[in-house]
């Protein structure tokens, strides 16, 4: 009630966020009811409250209850106070730290520094950025999750590019603004990603020996989406699927099923009204994006990222996902850096 009294009392000159919020609201409302998930309507108050709201504060607000969180976790499960599960891949073991999997650990940790360069933007250093690759070193060593450890990397190799680039521009008296074709490209990566993802799972045929490599090298998550299709139909409004994941435990899961492709999941689960929602959603963050380009790789490799993992709308760990309509007309730190350098040379 209270961010519905936000939309339509305190900020009712704007009709076209307040019917844009109502959509949004009423689409994940209907979904819930559909199919019983209450992370659905929680999910799209969230969203809608963030309105106006400095993107970095929520970014900050994140990192102020996630890091000591995370650090809490790992200091229990290294007293014994909570479990370190431990599994193995072939003769690879991995650790979870306290968390239900490996990967989720991994992924804590991706959504932390995704943040945490968010926030500082060119004063990232390539410290921190070498502090960030040694970890992505000890994560291969004691979690090997491919996925998370992959994206990291991205947003590292990110980051140095456009570190390198606002430098360069900034040397010549100029500021590095992203091309129209690299904003273009940033743009259709969550639809590519959604739509190769959806069609490669509801048309896979192990016959195909291209299909079935593929298949292997993503963890059999193409015949798990076939196995979706199979089992279900897309539906407006969702349904409830029964998944049977095997975080939480180190015995065998006899009845394996899970839908790790964000895309699909929310498709399949939620239904395509919520997805349609959700792919506009990735599209207003992306276009407010274009002139704050960290903010933009980190929206884009988490994009990349939910193609393989389901982690995308659940906001404790993707909190980007609130920012669509979060106020990003604020002052980065690039800005501030060409304006203090702009003013310093206008001194000497």
């Amino acid at each position: 009630m209270a961010v519905l009294f936000r939309y339509t009392v305190l900020s009712s000159e704007n009709i076209d966020a307040l019917v844009l919020a109502l959509i949004v609201l009423a689409v994940f409302a209907i979904s819930k009811d559909r199919n019983g998930t209450g992370l659905l309507l929680e999910t799209g108050l969230f969203i809608i409250g963030a309105r106006k709201i400095d993107y970095k504060k929520i970014l900050k607000l994140y990192l102020a209850i996630e890091i000591p969180l995370t650090l809490i976790t790992l200091m229990a499960a290294r007293l014994g106070i909570i479990e370190n599960l431990v599994y193995h891949r072939g003769e690879q073991v991995r650790m979870t730290f306290g968390f239900v999997y490996p990967t989720n650990f991994v992924l804590h940790l991706m959504f932390i520094i995704a943040a945490w360069i968010a926030i500082k933007e060119v004063k990232c250093t390539f410290l921190e950025l070498g502090m960030i690759t040694i970890l992505v070193v000890f994560l291969d060593k004691y979690c090997d999750a491919r996925c998370g450890e992959i994206c990291i990397i991205l947003i590292v190799l990110c980051t140095a590019y456009l570190k390198c680039r606002m430098y360069f521009a900034e040397k010549k008296g100029k500021k590095y603004k992203t091309s129209k074709l690299l904003n273009f490209l940033c743009l259709c990566v969550p639809f590519l990603g959604a739509g190769i993802m959806i069609l490669l799972s509801r048309f896979y045929d192990p016959s195909k020996g291209w299909m079935e490599k593929l298949n292997s090298i993503t963890s059999t998550r193409l015949f798990l989406g076939k196995k979706t299709f199979d089992l279900y139909d897309v539906k407006l409004w969702g349904q409830y699927i029964e998944m049977h994941g095997g975080g939480g435990t180190t015995d065998p899961v006899p009845e394996y099923f899970f839908i790790d492709c964000s895309y699909l999941n929310i498709l399949m689960r939620f239904g395509f009204a919520v997805f349609v929602i959700v792919m506009l959603l990735l599209s207003i963050m992306i276009i407010k994006s274009f002139n704050k380009s960290y903010l933009m790789a980190m929206i884009v490799v988490i994009c990349i990222h939910s193609v393989i993992e389901q982690h995308l709308f659940e906001l404790h760990y993707n909190i980007f996902l609130m920012l669509a309509f979060a106020n990003f007309n604020v002052q980065d730190n690039r800005k501030k850096a060409f304006i203090k350098n702009k003013n310093n040379n206008g001194l000497e």
